[in-house]
């Protein structure tokens, strides 16, 4: 029997969306073999570029975003200490124990090609979308976003993995990812301020157009906050996070449409039960509005409900579930004032204690007003910014930062909880490169 086939040659582009997208109509034409056919779903790497394509490769550069974001907030969720893994799946509990090997097969399928793939495409969009716009691109809100989304995902990377190879190109460190992302973030803010001048050139003016530009460009520069911090640039991260207005939010979206579009953390946590705060710190949170649980009895009882994270956030301490769709915090004015305040550990410990005091109260634990100094101090604003950014993706590089930094490793270490045969935490603190890049990248040491 002959094999199904398409009658289209040469490279592809990939334009991924939300929604189900069909990029132009095929038809066999005069084909005398019915198995053959058109790939509707394909677009010709050379008609890309073509500038009725640009809102279309800005929409699959955050269609591809949106779920690898989903993927990896889960799975370092487990990798680190807010998850205990309650799966039976093998690979899982490996992920669990940081015992992840490069022939991992979850990760080889659902971590390292999904971030990877949203980095290549926020990279490629900004490379066509300044080919196609020519010099109006230096004040294109579009290009712009693109760059704030790439950033952003240099980040993850640099957060991620000890060693980050692009494209076939030898290993990165994760400083000089951090260092490119902030190039690339500096790049948003500014063709988001030039886009916003732009907008308010226009006559009519659309306020929608600069409130547009405002926000990517905090979302930029959160990013570059986050970068700068992550390398122990101190000043510059501070520079970047006193920009943000405090409330300031920036989500990624999810949808009930299907499966693709749907979260992953509802999908583990609401749809089948694969994680808990069980034998972790922070099961010892019940009570803290930003660690919600049903307060069942047992073991469902230690299930986590919504964050402070997430669109379905309630405020009490019993929550509200997870759903398929709704929004997750990923940039925010109150992570800018996190960065700023680990920077004044130091030198304006009176603000840190302000900030410190005011997440205590929103966390409704009735927590004293404290006057913690030094080493406490930055014990207790650790504490606060794990419990306000649960379950959001930053813990991992928390983690990594305080240990390189401040010599503090709050990774989960000894005996593994519940095994029966000596299993312990391994002591690694990134995620491997998968077995699929070392095969293929002749760059790759050996």
């Amino acid at each position: 029997m002959r094999k199904l086939q398409s009658v289209r040659r040469g490279p592809r582009v990939r334009l991924a969306t939300l929604g189900a997208l069909v990029l132009g109509a095929a038809t066999a034409g005069a084909c005398n073999d019915f198995l053959q056919a058109e790939n509707p779903g394909a677009v010709e790497e050379t008609d890309v570029n073509q500038p009725q394509y640009v809102n279309l490769l800005m929409n699959g550069i955050i269609g591809e975003f949106q779920p690898a974001f989903g993927n990896i907030t889960w799975w370092n969720a487990i990798y680190t200490d807010e998850l205990y893994n309650r799966n039976t799946f093998f690979e899982e509990a490996l992920i669990d124990r940081r015992q992840v090997g490069p022939e991992n097969g979850t990760h080889n399928t659902f971590i390292y090609p999904r971030i990877h793939r949203a980095r290549f495409l926020a990279d490629d969009g900004v490379r066509r979308m300044k080919e196609i716009l020519g010099d109006s691109a230096s004040r294109d809100l579009r290009v712009a976003r693109a760059l704030a989304y790439g950033g952003m995902t240099y980040n993850y990377l640099g957060e991620m993995y000890c060693d980050i190879p692009f494209d076939g190109q030898a290993p990165q460190t994760p400083e000089a990812v951090f260092r490119a992302a902030m190039t690339k973030l500096d790049s948003a803010v500014a063709i988001a301020n030039a886009a916003k001048t732009a907008a308010k050139a226009r006559v009519p003016l659309v306020a929608g157009d600069t409130l547009a530009a405002d926000s990517v460009r905090n979302f930029a520069l959160v990013g570059a906050a986050r970068a700068a911090l992550n390398v122990n640039d101190r000043a510059r991260a501070a520079t970047y996070a006193g920009q943000v207005p405090a409330a300031f939010a920036f989500f990624a979206q999810y949808s009930t449409n299907s499966t693709a579009e749907n979260h992953r953390v509802w999908q583990n946590l609401t749809a089948a039960s694969g994680g808990t705060t069980d034998n972790t710190p922070f099961r010892d949170m019940a009570g803290d509005v930003r660690i919600p649980r049903s307060g069942a009895t047992g073991v469902t009882g230690l299930i986590p409900r919504s964050p402070a994270s997430y669109s379905t956030f309630d405020g009490t301490p019993t929550g509200s579930p997870f759903v398929a769709g709704g929004t997750i915090r990923i940039a925010s004015g109150l992570e800018a004032r996190y960065i700023v305040a680990e920077t004044q550990i130091e030198s304006n410990p009176t603000a840190v204690l302000a900030l410190i005091n005011e997440r205590r109260a929103f966390g409704r634990l009735q927590q004293p007003v404290t006057g913690l100094t030094g080493a406490a101090l930055l014990a207790e604003l650790r504490d606060q910014r794990r419990r306000d950014f649960y379950l959001d993706n930053h813990r991992l590089g928390d983690l990594r930062r305080y240990q390189k930094f401040y010599q503090i490793n709050e990774f989960p270490t000894g005996p593994y909880p519940t095994s029966t045969t000596g299993d312990r935490y391994d002591t690694a603190t990134c995620w491997p490169l998968a077995l699929a890049e070392i095969n293929s990248n002749p760059n790759i040491p050996r």
